[in-house]
């Protein structure tokens, strides 16, 4: 993919009910890339729709104009009770990433209407919670490698965008009021603490969260108010894959970071954070007509909410009231198949795609339970090409028909397969992973190292367990690159 740097520096069922009654109160509204399931009203929850989906255009506009992303996909699970989203995840936080799964999911609370909260006085942004989510979910388009503190700090940097009147324009930059309060309420935290987040610094305790989420967004303000050529020179070295603290030193040398903590103490203070403009392409944003969910459905939803809670006894729960309604849920089954054996875990995956033949994701569900078997690699490599035909834009059964090409000595297909899967979700691990080996299976060496760098990191990010056999496989490669280099990165 392209992406041209502007001038100011960024680089399962359908139900027999009408979609207006709903007997569980909850609906999924669709639009052309963002997905919402809630127990909002209908119209609620299209406005959620729409409006996710101009708030994405528009960030689009400003970070990178001229991007275009066709295949990307987000899912909201929006309660309508902030109780009811306490219940899961408790006060602190304001949204909450799914686990696992495609699209990926975020929990979320309340009306569209009171996603984006204002002062009082002088009517500034104080938090976004829309902005903040929709970035983070699309910085992970551009960026071949993505320290957390700028996947955080440019998601604080864009809660500031602003719509003109007239929603031709929209303005960005300057201060985020939240942001800045938390820089100067945490002030034991230091710009080498923020470079670290998230490789040899990870932190949980919330003080120390909220002040590295302030110190990340003033970093990012910073280098785009003072230092505007070095900070688009970054990007472009993220978007290559360049390691991220040896693309912090070249653009940022010794001379400038000597007193880094001091000056950017005083730029909060005193600096002008001042904003830019970028203009709005047209579009016609829309949803469709919603459908309402079934009883089985909103169990599985409320078990993938518990799973994202760490709340086991609640997703046990609500898997067996959404097997009770329909034994062929496909969310419940896959919740439920890893605690199964292999043979109970293939029984049920057949079941769930005689149920649900024309349900994707009953088709990768019997693919993978195939592979636990170790049995009918013909079936399974059909099961995953009935995944593919079902829904062209899922990444999960293409990458594990690239796993089993290159098992099958085709690296050629593999790499096509992989790389389609990666274009889909590229901040899953799996995926990188398999594309890293599909790279080093047709010797594009230094390809197969970046690719893989970037699963270790995606990992560390989401707190992936495989994290480690990650590492093990970069080590590996960077053995094999340096017994028999092959080639250069490419775009």
């Amino acid at each position: 993919m392209m992406v041209r740097l502007f001038c100011c520096g960024f680089v399962l069922l359908a139900s027999g009910a009408s979609a207006a009654d709903s007997p569980t109160g909850w609906f999924e509204v669709k639009g052309a890339h963002v997905t919402v399931t809630s127990n909002l009203s209908l119209d609620a929850a299209k406005r959620a729709v729409v409006l996710a989906e101009t708030t994405r255009s528009a960030l689009l506009a400003a970070a990178w104009p001229g991007a275009t992303l066709p295949q990307d996909r987000l899912r909201l699970v929006v309660f309508f009770s902030h109780q009811d989203f306490q219940f899961y995840f408790g006060d602190f936080v304001p949204h909450m990433d799914g686990v696992g799964g495609f699209p990926p999911t975020v929990f979320l609370y309340g009306l569209p209407d009171l996603w984006e909260k204002r002062s009082t006085e002088e009517l500034e942004v104080t938090t976004s919670v829309l902005k903040r989510v929709l970035m983070q979910h699309l910085e992970l388009f551009f960026y071949r490698r993505l320290p957390r503190w700028f996947w955080v700090g440019l998601s604080e940097f864009f809660e500031t965008l602003r719509f003109s009147a007239e929603g031709k324009a929209a303005s960005f930059g300057g201060i985020n009021v939240v942001a800045r309060s938390l820089y100067f309420s945490h002030r034991t935290l230091d710009v080498k603490d923020a470079l670290a987040w998230g490789s040899t610094f990870n932190p949980r305790d919330e003080a120390t969260l909220l002040g590295l989420r302030g110190l990340s967004w003033l970093m990012v303000e910073w280098m785009y108010s003072t230092h505007l050529p070095e900070f688009v020179r970054f990007q472009t070295f993220l978007m290559s894959g360049m390691d991220p603290t040896k693309a912090w030193n070249l653009v940022l040398p010794k001379e400038v970071t000597a007193n880094i903590d001091r000056e950017l103490n005083f730029y909060a203070r005193y600096g002008s954070l001042g904003g830019s403009a970028v203009p709005l392409p047209a579009g016609n944003f829309t949803s469709d007509g919603g459908r309402p969910l079934t009883s089985a459905e909103v169990h599985a939803v409320r078990a993938e909410a518990a799973l994202a809670g760490e709340r086991p006894k609640e997703v046990a729960a609500e898997v067996s009231a959404a097997l009770a309604d329909d034994p062929g849920n496909v969310t419940a089954l896959r919740l439920q198949l890893p605690l199964l054996k292999p043979a109970e875990r293939l029984a049920l995956a057949r079941r769930a795609s005689v149920a649900h033949p024309n349900d994707d994701l009953a088709w990768l569900l019997l693919g993978d339970a195939l592979k636990d078997t170790g049995e009918a690699p013909e079936e399974r490599r059909a099961a995953y090409k009935k995944a593919t035909e079902l829904s062209p834009d899922h990444p999960l059964a293409f990458s594990a028909l690239a796993a089993m090409a290159i098992e099958a000595g085709k690296p050629q297909e593999a790499m096509t397969l992989a790389l389609t899967a990666v274009q889909m979700a590229p901040w899953d691990p799996t995926l990188l992973d398999t594309l890293a080996s599909a790279l080093a299976a047709v010797g594009r060496c230094s390809e197969s190292v970046s690719m893989e760098a970037r699963a270790v990191d995606r990992a560390t990010e989401s707190g992936d367990a495989s994290r480690s056999v990650y590492a093990t496989r970069l080590a590996e490669i960077h053995k094999t690159c340096n017994e028999a280099p092959t080639s250069k990165l490419t775009e």
